[in-house]
């Protein structure tokens, strides 16, 4: 499992506490995020956000826990907490020289590896990729490309208009919309076409498959698109 923790609303001294927490419990990976403002969900959306540390700080505080078995104000921590430490790659949230910095600067903190939002373009995405292996960080690092599969037309265009870092191009909006009652079949072809064409590019390790509210149409999409490991494939078809 992958733990994630978003740093909004969270204090430093609540954070140290619940990764100790985490590690006893056996938890290896945590995902560090900043965390998207509350005025995003639905109301009551209470007060404004409270914003102690940022994904960046909560990386370079949790690394400093783990490799040197020190609290922020100095103390020794019996016990180290033992994790592999990620961060949000993020191709589309701006411009990719721009973005590359920020994953850069994570690197730097601590992460060890990035889920990226959404990609719906393939040749976006290497843009992105371009720029980190500029930056020397390819090497450094393992990524997992999100993907989810698009229900409806509704579905896409929400995620295009209002969800910070996703980018669907214009071309895969108009075959959801010709596709009529054949909508979902069209958004399964198009999550394949998409692993098909990213899992072979630089730099990339795997893929992060988030099927949001259609979770049983996650076996079919990772055996088609090639994703299953051979031993696991023996035993599902055994």
């Amino acid at each position: 499992p992958v733990l994630q923790i978003a740093a909004r609303d969270r204090t430093r001294t609540g954070l140290q506490a619940e990764v100790i927490g985490a590690s006893a419990m056996g938890i290896r990976n945590i995902l560090c995020l900043s965390g998207d403002s509350a005025r995003m969900g639905p109301p009551p959306q209470g007060r404004m956000d409270v914003t102690d540390i940022d994904s960046i700080q909560m990386l370079w505080i949790l690394r400093r826990m783990r490799d040197e078995g020190k609290y922020l104000d100095g103390r020794s921590i019996k016990f180290r907490p033992q994790y592999f430490l990620g961060a949000a790659g993020a191709p589309f949230a701006s411009r990719p020289e721009f973005q590359a910095i920020r994953e850069h600067k994570k690197v730097n903190a601590g992460a060890q590896f990035f889920q990226t939002n959404l990609v719906y373009d393939p040749d976006g995405l290497e843009v992105w990729l371009n720029e980190l292996a500029k930056r020397n960080i390819l090497d450094k690092v393992y990524i997992l490309i999100g993907i989810t599969p698009l229900k409806n037309l509704k579905m896409a265009q929400y995620m295009h208009q209002d969800v910070p870092g996703v980018f669907i191009p214009d071309t895969i909006l108009k075959r959801l919309e010709a596709a009529g009652d054949g909508v979902q079949e069209e958004g399964v072809q198009i999550a394949l076409e998409i692993i098909e064409q990213i899992k072979g590019k630089q730099g990339v390790n795997g893929i992060h498959l988030m099927a949001v509210g259609w979770e049983d149409i996650v076996p079919r999409i990772v055996e088609e698109a090639g994703l299953m490991k051979p031993e696991v494939e023996q035993l599902v078809h055994a």
